[in-house]
């Protein structure tokens, strides 16, 4: 298996939203998300070696970043970007030396113990429908005590995701916020064309310490990501020093 990068981009929004618009992506509004348009422009920009699992940090303070996990570095990212990209594509960064950054990750072992922070849409398909539903309704849906909270919910299952591959243990968990944010995606049939459908979904902060059991399973965890929609910035598993 290649070496995992931690990518930082510094996208120009402007010009991002400009990509957007010129694909037929109309804005959300401020309780949305940008989450497919970067990912219709990461696709744009670095074909299959785009940042999976990616997280859009962003707030009034300061400028806009995207962290990802991706099997190579900076200067892939930027020969990509200059030899191919289209020039609406290339102004999202277009100053890739400056706006394209990486690092490799480290090997942890096991029985380290790590702080982590991961953003999910944490959803489920009902069983008769198929339909994406957050996973709180689906549950509470056949909760016959009335007993369930969303926090347990959520929390249950952001650790069930995290040790299923014994890669890591979970030691404390919480929720460490929730909204429901307005999301555009365009369904596959008419990905050739403009359409697209504008959905309600639950967005989740998850916080808390494991400790790392099998380092190649571990490896593969921050790879992969959490849960659903990771090519829309979900599910990437940011680490700290614990508490």
């Amino acid at each position: 298996m290649s070496e995992l990068h931690m990518i930082e981009l510094r996208p120009d929004v402007v010009a991002l939203l400009r990509f957007a618009h010129s694909q037929g992506l109309a804005p959300v509004g401020d309780d949305g998300d940008l989450g497919y348009a970067v990912h219709a422009w990461m696709a744009a920009a670095f074909g299959k070696s785009a940042p999976r699992p990616w997280r859009l940090l962003a707030d009034q303070r300061r400028p806009p970043r995207i962290l990802g996990y991706a099997r190579c570095g900076a200067l892939a990212l930027r020969q990509r970007l200059h030899e191919f990209a289209e020039p609406g594509v290339f102004a999202v960064c277009s100053d890739p030396d400056a706006e394209i950054a990486s690092r490799p990750m480290p090997t942890w072992n096991a029985g380290r113990r790590l702080g982590f922070e991961v953003l999910c849409c944490p959803v489920g398909r009902k069983s008769r429908s198929g339909m994406e539903k957050d996973l709180f309704l689906i549950r509470a849906d056949v909760d016959e005590e009335g007993s369930l909270s969303r926090d347990a919910v959520y929390c249950d299952w952001t650790r069930e995701q995290l040790q299923r591959y014994e890669g890591a243990h979970v030691n404390a968990i919480r929720l460490g916020g929730f909204r429901l944010v307005r999301q555009v995606r365009r369904p596959r049939e008419s990905r050739g064309g403009r359409g697209q459908s504008r959905l309600v979904r639950p967005q989740a902060l998850l916080q808390g310490e494991l400790t790392v059991a099998d380092p190649e399973a571990f490896a593969s965890l921050l790879s992969r990501g959490v849960g659903r929609h990771r090519a829309f910035g979900y599910g990437m598993l940011l680490l700290r020093p614990p508490s």
